[in-house]
């Protein structure tokens, strides 16, 4: 290989790491993470170095769901620079990206220089790379790069190549053991310098995976997992699952007829010219990835931009380069190289979710209001304490012994971090009171042995043993009244005053006694019999539950420039209701008209 071509691989692959690094620790750092794998595989890598091996964010033990002895090397490099997380994007990165020089080699191989580049930049360009290098982090994204080495020794005959990088794909995840034992059976049967090695590795590979699949997980995983999520339509177990789809051709034929499916191997080939198709020995290798993907019935399976995926790539822009050396049988070789970059960054352009890409979008990656509040929520979590959190703080979290996401199920942890997005999606509407969501935080902010320690909408974050009425709750409590004095609007609470200034709709009530946790408030004009906006009491922060007889509280509800107009010129009409829909009790009224102050 010439120094230019070398060189111009180099950068290119640089540039790519550069960029997968940034945009991945963008997307953390803004906790803009949509799934909890980063925080899974980050508190496993954690826990290795700790001798932790359950798991609590999913509860089995670590040699039950993915063994991926890889992650202890990177928990202590994240151990000793005091960044877990920041190092598994990063050797991300630098997996995917050093995955071009292998694939470069085989390309040198086929169709010289020519091949070398082409080789890099079908692997660096294909759609599916930065999507995935700048989401989340899998320990099988890592394995690219062992499995492109192993393919490299495929393809010149090196015995040692050939077992060491298996090793290192091993090392990463153990189902890909399925992709090393057909790696070891084409050696076997189809390079005659590899047969020994081959037919060893193909055995060695094949026992792993029985090991892992009979043993490890039976004994050690979760009730419910992956597998389940996965494949539950065919049964439970994996031996009930491989009878299913041996025995059931209708309905596997059915499965795969879905049109998403249909498209999933075009999708696959098309950005590499579709010449994986010439040299099938690749394709057999990358069968199990390809067939568990499709026989999956997990959305997200056979879509390009997923993980899912880029286990199969290194084999795919193997067999590309492979099929581009029997098209250079014809033509230049300089031709057909440029024919398949032209593919790939066609590809690129429309589907690559870089910034010259057509589908990147830059929100993922850039501070918002999410992210404020995020960060100011994670400023009220104690450190070293068990803690339920959404998965978007999840991985700043994952340095500690017990870490799950938010309930249900209650955990009993110290700490629970709720995010009530809902409410902003369901704002003003009587649907909120009914959401899937909504009761259960109301449970929560009626605890009496969690209090509210931090309010940063989206997220509320309850301690156990905090003051139930403590700040931030305090604020809507402003002093004691009669409970004579005001206007009855439900058993338990009473209208003293309501004016408008402005912060909008200020309403002061005295308390009668506790209200139930789910009473909500009806607010329009008064010339609506039944106001249908419908509006939390306190900001639904404090709970009505908690409310004693002779609390004065003040509830402030924002109005639109249109209702503020209306409320003025035509005065308030506000009524309770509960989330049945219904008054809270039958003597309450609908609603009554105020005067506004």
């Amino acid at each position: 290989m010439s120094r230019p071509a070398r060189l111009g691989i180099l950068a290119g692959a640089a540039a790519m790491a550069v960029l997968l690094a940034v945009l991945g620790w963008l997307r953390w750092a803004t906790f803009h993470n949509e799934t909890f794998d980063l925080a899974f595989y980050g508190r496993m890598s954690w826990g290795f170095v700790h001798a932790e091996l359950w798991e609590p964010i999913v509860g089995a033990h670590a040699l039950g769901l993915h063994v991926s002895p890889v992650l202890l090397p990177l928990g202590l490099v994240g151990w000793l620079v005091d960044g877990t997380i920041p190092v598994l994007i990063v050797s991300q990165a630098l997996a995917l990206a050093a995955t071009a020089w292998p694939l470069a080699r085989m390309g040198q191989r086929s169709l010289g220089d020519a091949g070398a580049l082409a080789g890099a930049a079908a692997w660096l360009l294909f759609p599916n790379l930065a999507h995935v290098g700048s989401y989340e982090f899998h320990p099988g994204t890592l394995a690219v790069l062992p499995m492109a080495w192993m393919l490299e020794a495929l393809d010149r005959g090196s015995a040692r190549g050939l077992l060491l990088g298996a090793l290192g794909v091993l090392l990463c995840r153990e189902d890909l053991a399925l992709v090393t034992m057909l790696a070891g059976l084409v050696g076997w049967r189809l390079v005659p310098g590899l047969r020994a090695a081959g037919r060893g590795l193909a055995i060695g590979s094949f026992a792993y995976a029985l090991l892992f699949v009979l043993v490890l997980h039976p004994l050690l995983g979760p009730a419910h997992g992956s597998m389940q999520l996965h494949f539950g339509k065919w049964g439970d177990g994996g031996a009930e699952v491989l009878s299913t789809i041996l025995t059931s051709p209708g309905l596997v034929a059915e499965h795969l007829s879905d049109p998403r499916r249909l498209a999933y191997l075009p999708k696959l080939l098309f950005p590499l010219a579709v010449l994986p198709l010439l040299r099938p020995r690749w394709l057999a290798i990358a069968s199990p990835v390809l067939a568990m993907n499709l026989l999956s019935e997990w959305p997200t399976a056979v879509e390009l931009d997923s993980h899912y995926q880029t286990t199969a790539l290194p084999m795919l822009v193997a067999g590309a380069i492979d099929g581009a050396g029997v098209v250079a049988r014809g033509l230049r070789p300089q031709v057909v190289a440029l024919g398949l970059v032209g593919c790939a960054a066609g590809a690129h352009l429309l589907a690559g979710g870089t910034p010259i890409a057509r589908d990147f979008d830059a929100r993922p990656f850039a501070p918002d209001a999410r992210s404020a509040a995020a960060a100011a929520a994670l400023a009220a979590i104690p450190e070293d304490v068990p803690v339920q959190a959404p998965y978007g703080l999840m991985p700043h979290l994952v340095e500690r012994q017990l870490l799950g996401p938010p309930p249900p199920p209650d955990r009993d942890y110290d700490v629970v971090v709720l995010d009530v997005w809902h409410r902003a999606r369901y704002a003003h509407d009587e649907d909120l009171l009914r959401t899937a969501e909504e009761p259960e935080v109301r449970t929560w902010l009626a605890r009496a042995d969690y209090g509210l320690v931090a309010a940063e909408p989206p997220f509320l974050v309850l301690v156990r043993g905090a003051e139930p009425r403590g700040a931030p709750v305090s604020r809507y409590l402003t002093g004691e009244a009669d409970p004579s004095d005001g206007r009855r609007l439900a058993a338990c609470l009473a209208l003293l005053e309501a004016r408008v200034d402005a912060s909008g709709l200020v309403l002061d009530f005295v308390a009668c006694g506790a209200c139930p946790r789910d009473i909500a408030l009806r607010i329009g004009a008064a010339d609506e019999p039944r106001p249908r906006r419908v509006d939390l009491l306190f900001d639904g922060v404090l709970s009505p539950e908690l409310l004693r007889r002779g609390d004065r509280v003040r509830s402030t509800h924002a109005l639109t420039p249109a209702e503020r107009a209306r409320i003025e010129r035509l005065g308030l009409r506000i009524g309770a209701l509960r989330s049945s829909g219904a008054r809270p009790e039958h003597a309450d009224p609908v609603a009554i008209d105020v005067q506004v102050l």
